[in-house]
């Protein structure tokens, strides 16, 4: 069992990125897309390859490393229901306003851009029901394999860039803070976004 330092409370308060043992499913993927009864279940999706190599970090509203993948692939985490944000880091950060329900099944689509030294966080969109991205959500997960995620190498990379991470995050806010009401509904996701048990038992057979 690995060891942590407990961080003082006036790192914690100034908003330290925590690494540690994410939430998240087994590393070898999702063995079933059916969310547990008591949590939700969201799968981030990064069906192209571009910038293939380099990962993309996910980290909830406490700053807490919760996953990471890599181009071309799927990776999953649970989550407790209720209202959370969800960034997407690498070169900048962008993010997610979700509020989920237990048993439900979310999907999120990112894609890279190529930036000054990695890729960048091009797209993070969410399968909204009703919208043409909860068919198309499909696909993003049958053009993906699914991820390994290095915690190892996660947790390296964040405790070294503590300041930086925070600021991208902060910029993901801010960005947010700038966005009209339609910009900001690409970007979140409501309870009945998620796949039910029955629906995401298709995503499974296929």
């Amino acid at each position: 069992m690995k060891a942590y330092v407990v961080l003082p409370l006036a790192l914690i308060c100034l908003g330290a990125v925590h690494t540690g043992a994410p939430d998240t499913q087994p590393v070898e993927g999702p063995a079933s897309f059916v969310a547990p009864e008591d949590k939700a279940l969201i799968v981030f999706a990064r069906p192209k390859s571009l910038g293939k190599a380099v990962y993309f970090y996910v980290f909830d509203e406490n700053k807490k490393l919760r996953t990471l993948f890599k181009g071309n692939n799927y990776v999953s985490m649970t989550i407790e229901p209720g209202k959370h944000t969800l960034y997407v880091v690498c070169e900048d950060a962008k993010l997610v306003r979700a509020e989920v329900a237990a048993g439900r099944t979310y999907l999120i689509r990112t894609d890279a851009k190529m930036g000054l030294g990695k890729a960048r966080v091009q797209t993070v969109e969410p399968a909204r029901r009703g919208s043409p991205s909860f068919a198309e959500s499909v696909e993003w997960i049958d053009d993906a394999k699914a991820g390994k995620p290095d915690f190892k190498k996660g947790e390296k990379w964040t405790s070294k860039r503590q300041d930086v991470l925070r600021k991208r995050m902060t910029a993901a806010e801010e960005e947010w803070a700038k966005m009209d009401g339609a910009q900001r509904e690409t970007v979140t996701l409501r309870p009945d976004d998620g796949r039910t048990a029955d629906e995401a038992k298709e995503l499974n057979a296929r």
